[in-house]
């Protein structure tokens, strides 16, 4: 870990400024202070989130993640003492830094200043407390920290937040190093991906407009640290692919919601099911094809993604009405009164997700349906229409 004694973390002095007054309008919101998740929330889950790991900065960014926009106007407007020292910092100034990737926040709270030193560490406190359900650092986790940086200490999510202190890399001697590096005129937050994404709890449960976590310098979407993200695909029979990758032998929980109507004469019909006289019913498919032995024997094994196994799945025939996800119906459960279903998908090879609603003559269809790739602990209520 680069995070014990000397700590590597640039002088925070070159900015890229022109694009964080934007994204602060437009990511603030939400209310003040640390509440309980609304059950009714997109991608509600009942679990605390698990302590970020370390994940230092690999790539390089020029605008800052929305998760970290969000945290930073929120700590501005809830302590209205305190203020910005900045969030990007360009790619070729200093070593490494959470700065670069667009995950961390330089927030300014002198120590020297009551208020503003007060401010600082009721955030602190309120962020490592255990919450009334038992979870230790409970908003520290939701909100996604790695760590923070503040008055010569440390608090790093992976030594369990214990506070340890700091010298920063560039100092031999704690008195020879100036008050920015020692980080007494302010408080540095580096986010984790999941927070950085805003696909931890606090940013799901207000709004914050998230984005997938990619795994670094690829784009393959990471499903443990990607708790919920969306796609909207259209009944017309255009294929809608994901703008990332789904990794060969990972299992993806796949959730799909919304109605179409693909008759002006029928009743809706959804992912999996039409309407006949007596009710909906599944369409028509071909046989079932259960592909979990298969993927065992070559070995695929649960690193990463689901535990569910992958679902059994049918090629279309000439007359399905249904949602297809990468060329097949994989929902389990029969016909949903909710119209959202469930299904888990295991690609052999790394591929985009391909999503198309199947229809014999599509040029009628109206409606679109909302597919999202959830982690199971997401609830499937949160996901329904």
């Amino acid at each position: 870990m680069p995070h014990s004694t000397a700590q590597t973390l640039s002088r925070p002095a070159t900015r890229v400024v022109g694009v964080v007054a934007v994204l602060l309008a437009a990511f603030l919101t939400g209310s003040v202070g640390p509440v309980a998740p609304r059950a009714g929330a997109t991608g509600y889950s009942p679990q605390v989130d698990a302590p970020s790991p370390y994940e230092g900065q690999i790539t390089c960014t020029t605008a800052p993640r929305p998760g970290t926009v969000a945290l930073a106007g929120w700590l501005t407007r809830t302590y209205r003492v305190t203020g910005s020292m900045g969030m990007m910092r360009g790619c070729t100034v200093g070593g490494r830094s959470e700065h670069k990737d667009g995950r961390a926040f330089d927030w300014k709270a002198d120590v020297r200043r009551k208020a503003t030193r007060r401010a600082a560490y009721d955030f602190i406190r309120k962020a490592l407390a255990t919450d009334a359900q038992g979870n230790a650092h409970a908003l520290a986790r939701r909100m996604g920290i790695m760590y923070f940086i503040y008055d010569d200490t440390i608090w790093s999510s992976y030594y369990d937040f214990r506070p340890r202190r700091y010298l920063h890399a560039g100092c031999k001697k704690r008195r020879t190093c100036s008050r920015t590096l020692r980080h007494l005129d302010h408080v540095h937050i580096s986010l984790g991906y999941a927070g950085a994404a805003a696909q931890t709890s606090w940013y799901r449960d207000r709004g914050v407009p998230s984005e997938p976590v990619l795994h670094p310098g690829t784009t393959d979407l990471d499903a443990s640290e990607t708790a919920v993200t969306g796609l909207t695909v259209p009944a017309t029979g255009a294929v809608t692919a994901s703008p990332y990758l789904l990794r060969a032998g990972v299992t993806y929980r796949i959730v799909a919601t919304g109605t179409a109507l693909y008759d002006p004469a029928a009743a809706p019909g959804d992912a999996n099911c039409t309407t006949a006289t007596d009710g909906p019913v599944p369409s028509p498919r071909g046989p079932l094809v259960d592909p979990t032995s298969a993927l065992l024997v070559r070995g695929f094994g649960w690193v990463e993604g689901s535990r569910h196994p992958a679902s059994p799945y049918a090629a279309p025939t000439a007359e399905t009405r249904g949602l297809l996800v990468n060329g097949a119906l994989r929902w389990e459960g029969g016909c949903q009164a909710d119209h959202t279903y469930e299904g888990w998908y295991t690609p052999d090879t790394s591929q985009p997700l391909q999503l198309q609603y199947a229809d014999p003559t599509p040029g009628d269809n109206t409606g679109s349906f909302t597919v999202y790739v959830a982690r199971d602990d997401i609830t499937r209520d949160s996901l329904a229409q």
